[in-house]
């Protein structure tokens, strides 16, 4: 019998322990597996700061809160468990028939959720306690305060979130405290004016309550730092009502706050609830009327009839602050005369072809079904973005446009089997490219680089076409299992490979296999026997969710863009830091009102390596996580050059920049205030809506420069006009990355917009027939993108048209409009429609007769029997050589072709 009690308290004891390794693991195998995700890639000290940081914070909130809940709940219990509460509503819940300890166990009980309730808050705010610790000066001070913007950004955050959870928890507890009191019949009214209080009642409550309201006068005492974020003001920031009204009251409450703390600590001594309920009303009505009434009040009748003149300093404040933080400040500007475009001289277009070589033709948004339809191969790859970027190649200095060929989400119909989504299925393969304003036969663009294996035509090889890591697919791969993983297709045959990276978790023993399974909630990667001593398990392979695991910290850019540099592909993803605590700066989006492009991160897309390069070393934001974090960046200068040659200027900084210069750019504040000069960004035609033009990227030279410049650009107009009044121009290439430009366009006469070139197409007779025409013979219309392309002084405007065939979702590039705003030309190409433009012809070498064309011996030399064929060659000829004259080269090739099938039919 004991051999069986025995047998049975160790197999409940092993059952126990198995059970809880089962709850360990549950709770810490996210935690186990961030870190050794971490630790593979090298990060492991972002791993200990954070979760190291998170438990002290958590601890140390948990012990002041412990400290004070716990008293307060067990003097609450003590009280209750040995009250008699007679025909309280307390007695009702029969908390006499309740022993006093088991009262008190469930008060205590109740504190100590309460305080980890609390402390959370603090647990998850670790990024606010790190900026307040690790805090930086920045070396400017705020106008109304003169403290340095650092105790703003990093300090003033982290001491509010002490303030208003402290004064949230001694509130909740102190009501409970009152309440249960009250319906126990500890706190009762005596007389009319004055209270019975069950002995040691009145000592908790009054301590309770000098405590609640010195946290009230504190909190009122840091509101006035938030008043530099007042939106109620003729400027976003504190306005004059703000510091002759709303200031003197929050000091004036403050001051209240904290003598009804003292009048509540009095009450240890004297019995006087009427002198605090007093003060607590008069304070209740100063602070209700003085922050709630008087503001508005004196708006009306004081500032409203001489606001500006009143509003003046912190119209300019608003200004200068508001261009500090989002660096507006750093902008240089520069008047660009416009000259018509129908002015500038053929040689200026001739030394101005490698911009228009380089205006973008093709739309991403259309691109990509072509893509899709001839160069995705498999389906079980996928084409899921088009970026934009700028190549050396053979063929000279390109603006391309690049995809990545990543594995498709959703395996092919019968083929989605565990063994395949997981361990043979693991990447995509290659890439597509093709220059932004070539194309190839039948509309189509010209693909450079192409295909599988990747077969390049301008120089630029793709040496390992492999792509584990990318923009979609998160699924889980294990590579280096008993099953070859499938590289590329070649015909009817695979070719298999293993993966040679460095990253990836091993998955080679028992627990490391059930820690994983744990967590993806798959059995398989247990019970599977394909795994062996070298086999790894990578995941978290999206390149934002990658680099967000990495550095939580920073933002990050809606869009990563793939590079080929040295046969490597590489991802680059934009990062930026921000705040929404820069005092008078207006925000943006309601995010953020301060912003910087600090870091460049690059993610090696076969390796899945990620490193941090710093853009920006002068912002303080970035200077923190440097300081905490002293291993993960590195300079700009590490960069290997090649990828250097890639960084371009975020558009998410760029359209935030824009949004606020088009405001504050008035930097007069009678100009300010009247909005006289409020500029926006312009609309566009796009798929028959009007839309928001979005900023481009373009190859051309600014005035006074030499060599191309990769810039992000966007043409600005009036508010509630179409016209263009400046545009806005950022760097893309170092040394001058970062450097941005606003032309400023002459204001005494109409500089057309993009609405309005777009309303001159649309007012073209023949234009429009000629679309109309398309539209109904079973295809649809696309007119892409407008470019405007800055050509030295002039602007030309250039967009493409494209037709989608009925059933067929292959976008084909079929006419080019070019116009300089008062002449418009479509023709069949770019060069076409300029030329059309300017008169003039790029002609190879012709016969000074032009009447008649010269007819090659061939056709001269036939015999007389062929006298009809001869017929028809000589008017094919003259046909073709006219289409020459013309300009006019698909039809000079079609009658070459003719020519020369009926030569080689008579032959």
């Amino acid at each position: 019998m004991n051999r069986l009690f025995n047998s049975s308290g160790s197999v409940f004891r092993i059952a126990f322990i198995f059970l809880l390794g089962l709850i360990l693991l549950g709770a810490l195998s996210d935690w186990i597996i961030e870190w050794l995700w971490l630790d593979n890639l090298g990060y492991d000290e972002v791993f200990w700061t954070i979760k190291i940081t998170q438990a002290l914070l958590l601890l140390s909130a948990l012990v002041v809160s412990l400290a004070y809940v716990l008293p307060n709940m067990k003097a609450l219990g003590q009280k209750i468990g040995t009250m008699s509460f007679g025909n309280s509503p307390l007695a009702q819940l029969n908390l006499d028939q309740i022993s006093t300890q088991k009262i008190k166990r469930l008060f205590m009980g109740i504190g100590g959720a309460i305080s980890l309730f609390f402390s959370l808050a603090f647990f998850m705010r670790w990024d606010t306690y790190f900026r307040f610790h690790w805090n930086e000066t920045v070396g400017q001070l705020d106008p109304i305060f003169s403290n340095d913007i650092g105790f703003y950004l990093f300090r003033l955050p982290f001491i509010e979130l002490i303030q208003n959870s402290l004064t949230s928890l001694v509130f909740f507890v102190t009501l409970i405290t009152i309440i249960l009191y009250i319906y126990s019949g500890a706190v009762s009214l005596r007389s009319k004016n004055e209270l019975s209080f069950h002995p040691g009642v009145k000592k908790q409550i009054s301590i309770n309550l000098g405590i609640w309201f010195l946290l009230l006068s504190w909190g009122y005492y840091l509101e006035r730092y938030n008043l530099l974020y007042n939106d109620t003001g003729a400027v976003y920031g504190m306005s004059y009502v703000d510091l002759n009204v709303n200031l003197p009251i929050l000091w004036i409450v403050s001051i209240l706050c904290f003598l009804l703390a003292a009048l509540s600590f009095y009450q240890l001594y004297k019995n006087r609830f009427k002198w605090l309920a007093i003060g607590g009303v008069i304070t209740l009505l100063i602070g209700g009327v003085g922050l709630n009434m008087l503001p508005g009040a004196i708006q009306s009748f004081v500032v409203n009839p001489s606001e500006l003149q009143l509003e003046t300093p912190y119209i300019e404040n608003s200004i200068e602050q508001t261009r500090k933080a989002y660096a507006l400040d750093k902008m240089q500007t520069r008047e660009y005369s416009a000259q018509p475009a129908e002015e500038m001289s053929w040689s200026t277009v001739e030394e101005n072809e490698e911009t228009i070589e380089n205006i973008r033709l093709w739309d991403p948004r259309l691109l990509i079904q072509t893509y899709r339809q001839l160069q995705e191969i498999r389906l079980y790859y996928q084409f899921y973005n088009v970026d934009v970027d700028r190549y050396h190649t053979d063929e000279g200095y390109l603006q391309m446009m690049v995809a990545a060929r990543e594995l498709s989400e959703e395996m092919p119909q019968g083929s989605d089997t565990w063994v395949n989504r997981r361990l043979q299925y693991t990447h995509g393969y290659g890439m597509v490219m093709s220059p932004v304003a070539q194309e190839g036969s039948q509309g189509d663009p010209r693909m450079v680089i192409k295909d599988i294996p990747p077969k390049s035509e301008i120089g630029l090889e793709v040496e390992n076409p492999a792509i584990y890591y990318g923009e979609h697919n998160d699924d889980y791969k294990i590579v280096n299992t008993n099953v070859q993983e499938l590289d590329y297709p070649q015909g009817d045959q695979n070719v298999y490979t293993n993966y040679q990276g460095t990253s990836g978790v091993s998955i080679n023993n028992i627990f490391e296999r059930l820690l994983f399974a744990w967590n993806f909630g798959d059995m398989n990667i247990l019970l599977t026997d394909y795994i062996n001593e070298d086999s790894k398990i990578i995941f978290w392979k999206r390149i934002q969710e990658r680099v967000q695991r990495i550095a939580p910290f920073l933002r990050l850019e809606d869009d990563p863009y793939l590079v080929l540099e040295n046969g490597q592909l590489y991802w680059i993803q934009d990062a930026y830091t921000t705040s929404p605590d820069y005092p008078y700066a207006e925000p943006f989006n309601n995010q953020y009102n301060y912003i910087r492009n600090s870091v460049k991160v690059v993610v090696d897309a076969y390796d899945g390596t990620v490193d941090f390069y710093v853009s920006d070393e002068e912002d303080p934001v970035l200077k923190v996580y440097r300081d905490i974090f002293p291993d993960m960046f590195q300079p700009l200068d590490a960069m290997p050059e090649g990828l250097k040659e890639h960084i371009r200027y975020p558009i998410h900084l760029f359209e935030a920049q824009m949004d606020k210069y088009n405001k504050y750019h008035m930097t007069d504040p009678q100009v300010f205030y009247n909005n006289e000069d409020l500029w926006t960004r312009p609309n566009e035609k796009y798929g028959g809506q009007s839309i928001t033009m979005e900023p481009y990227y373009v190859l051309t030279k600014l005035p006074g420069q030499e060599e191309l410049q990769y810039l992000l650009i966007s043409p600005l107009t009036p508010s509630n006009r179409d016209n263009m009044i400046g545009w806005m121009a950022a760097n893309s290439d170092v040394p001058n990355y970062g450097e941005v430009t606003v032309f400023e366009l002459p204001k005494d006469r109409l500089i057309l917009g993009p609405a309005q070139i777009e309303a001159r197409i649309d007012q073209d007779t023949e234009i429009s027939r000629q679309l109309a025409l398309w539209d109904q013979r079973g295809s649809r219309v696309i007119r892409g993108n407008l470019m405007i392309i800055p050509i030295q002084d002039s602007f030309l405007y250039v967009e493409p048209v494209f037709l989608i065939a009925e059933g067929v979702d292959i976008p084909q590039l079929q006419r080019v409009i070019a116009t300089s705003g008062e002449k418009i030309a479509m023709q069949p190409t770019l060069w076409q429609s300029i030329e059309a433009l300017y008169g003039q012809r790029r002609r190879i070498a012709a016969p000074s007769d032009t009447t008649a064309a010269p007819v090659p011996q061939a056709v001269e030399q036939m015999p007389a029997e062929g006298e009809e064929n001869y017929r028809e060659l000589r008017n094919l000829w003259q046909e073709a050589h006219e289409a020459l004259q013309d300009g006019d080269w698909t039809l000079f090739g079609e009658k070459m072709d003719e020519i020369n099938n009926l030569i080689e039919n008579d032959s």
